[in-house]
């Protein structure tokens, strides 16, 4: 299925995302849920011993975006394809990997705004002043996307809603304990942060922390970013695949 010029295929995106924003994600319980996860691990982790406040700031809105973003995505094609509403896109003029596009788009949308949300009360209650805000907005983003599109892969695979929250979860806690959200890139074993660093979640937490305290170090910040573009566009990718040969 051809989508017609790449103009065509972005306001097809476009709409996909924002009927799947409508339906699913900017709802207040989406908001608290995103958020469960995460401030409970912190508060876990904070009682066990003294924390640093930058590592706070930095990890706790990266690992609601993460949460937020896909608890909603794993399971948003999955009860599509279980009520039928799927069919109504398969349809239509619009290519699987456009559908992808646009179901990560809300997620994109949604997380930003959960993450921003975060990011700002946090950072006054640890008393840190963020450096650069706008830094901080865009690494949110880009975090936003790249797990919006792994909740996408997760539902093109999945067949029903169990199977979608058991491998998102299968794939989420391994990187919130991992990717540097509770214990500095700096305390690492070589191999611990070998393994990190093919983690999303790693560059998501260190680009935020670049933009919260180090923002000169631009190498390191456009290296996340390019990271988890990167991420994001194999995701995307293989996710369409894996949606078509499933549905063939």
């Amino acid at each position: 299925m051809t989508d017609g010029s790449p103009l065509d295929a972005l306001a097809k995106a476009l709409y996909i995302a924002w009927k799947d924003a409508r339906v699913y994600y900017f709802k207040a319980p989406n908001f608290t849920y995103g958020l469960l996860m995460p401030v409970s691990l912190f508060l876990a982790f904070s009682l066990a011993g003294e924390m640093d406040a930058r590592l706070v700031v930095s990890g706790l809105p990266a690992l609601a975006v993460l949460f937020g973003t896909t608890s909603i995505e794993a399971v948003a094609i999955v009860l599509e394809k279980q009520t039928g509403t799927f069919d109504r896109l398969l349809a239509a003029p619009v290519s699987f990997l456009t559908i992808m596009v646009g179901k990560a788009l809300s997620g994109f949308f949604f997380g930003t705004a959960l993450g921003v949300a975060v990011l700002v009360p946090v950072s006054l209650l640890a008393g840190v002043s963020v450096a650069s805000p706008l830094l901080a907005v865009v690494a949110i983003g880009f975090s936003s996307l790249c797990f919006a599109a792994l909740g996408v892969l997760v539902s093109a695979y999945a067949n029903w809603v169990p199977e979608a929250q058991m491998v998102s979860n299968l794939i989420r806690f391994p990187m919130t304990f991992l990717a540097g959200a509770f214990i500095p890139f700096e305390s690492m074993p070589p191999a611990l942060l070998a393994l990190a660093r093919v983690m999303p979640l790693t560059y998501s937490v260190e680009a935020l922390r670049v933009a919260i305290s180090d923002p000169g170090n631009m190498a390191t910040y456009l290296t996340d970013i390019l990271a988890l573009t990167l991420f994001s566009a194999a995701l995307l990718v293989v996710a369409a695949e894996v949606l078509r040969r499933r549905l063939a």
